[in-house]
């Protein structure tokens, strides 16, 4: 619904969500009737549940699931990843998402080449699900794609929209970090990059760091990752800027973030619960707080640290189970033990 209303102008499409999010919020006030699609563990296409027909949606919905290793496909083969499973149809399903022509069409295409391009890199370049065949001619394809996407004067991702005859060109810093992060650095322009990322500090998401209520650990994490893989491209400057911003960031996250008995009280715009536990963990993690072999850009202790990840587990253990992202965080806590 959100998709819709933000990204186009279907009006069709936002009536009917509407009166399918009507239906299901009545069916649950009842408590004893489950929709039976809802129940579902995946649909006659091999997807994690039916609560969409937006191919891009149902992939994201799907792709937590699919990574895991423990992804039963409940001999239900995920065959709508057909659509994509051969070099042309990728080559040009990927190149129609770069330009947004919304006087044409009204549909900002930048939520699903967001989406589509950190859902495919993962799959296909980590060859998950387990057991689906890939074409193996797919991993060039793509990778050609990300490394001609990236705009060497900024060395960022973005949505393009064409406007009165004008291809304009915006730094996106989730499309940015996703395509750095799933590919562990193997992209080119650092120095620039870091340049821009410093630039759009106090912008707004997506082409800054804040979002609507200001910082987040959503965003403050992908700063932290797109800082560590640049750190061995960056100038001296850029390492000083990035000690103080990184210092910024962890004051924010222990001050205001998370209260002393380790709750989450900030959380980004249309976050669940286990989103914003793992992006702050993960944020910490990342920066080195649990593991000062992490820590490369401060000499700074934090003898506070162990107790802070006890009091996170116990409230991880409060949330459930069985959600990606909860497992996801414990995984991350796990690492410092190492």
């Amino acid at each position: 619904m959100r998709w819709r209303l933000e990204y186009t102008i279907d009006t069709d499409g936002i009536r009917a969500a509407l009166a399918r999010l009507r239906t299901r919020a009545a069916l649950s006030l009842a408590r004893s009737v489950v929709p039976q699609d809802a129940a579902a563990p995946h649909d006659d296409e091999g997807a994690h549940g039916a609560c969409t027909d937006v191919w891009f949606l149902k992939l994201d919905g799907c792709v937590d699931h699919m990574l895991a290793a423990d992804f039963d496909e409940q001999d239900k083969p995920p065959r709508f990843l057909d659509r994509v499973n051969d070099p042309g149809r990728l080559k040009d399903y990927l190149e129609s998402l770069l330009v947004s022509r919304l006087d044409e069409d009204g549909i900002d295409r930048r939520k699903e080449l967001n989406f589509a391009t950190a859902d495919l890199v993962r799959l296909i370049l980590w060859r998950r699900p387990r057991g689906y065949p890939w074409d193996p001619r797919l991993e060039a394809v793509i990778r050609c794609f990300v490394a001609g996407w990236q705009d060497p004067s900024t060395g960022f991702f973005g949505a393009d929209y064409l406007v009165g005859g004008r291809r304009l060109r915006t730094v996106d810093l989730s499309l940015t970090f996703h395509m750095a992060r799933y590919l562990e650095g193997a992209i080119g322009c650092w120095p620039q990059l870091v340049d821009t990322l410093f630039a759009i500090r106090d912008r707004r998401y997506p082409n800054g760091w804040l979002d609507e209520i200001g910082l987040t650990n959503h965003n403050n994490y992908d700063v932290a990752v797109l800082l560590q893989f640049g750190w061995p491209h960056m100038r001296p400057d850029q390492r000083r800027r990035a000690d103080e911003e990184l210092t910024r960031l962890l004051d924010w996250c222990l001050t205001t973030a998370i209260s002393p008995d380790g709750e989450v009280m900030a959380r980004a715009v249309g976050e669940s619960l286990p989103e914003s536990y793992y992006f702050t963990i993960a944020f910490l993690d990342t920066v080195g707080y649990f593991d000062p072999r992490r820590r490369n850009w401060t000499k700074l202790d934090f003898p506070e640290a162990p107790a802070l990840r006890e009091r996170l587990k116990d409230r991880l253990s409060i949330l459930p189970q069985s959600d990606p992202m909860v497992r996801m965080a414990y995984e991350r806590l796990r690492r410092a033990d190492r």
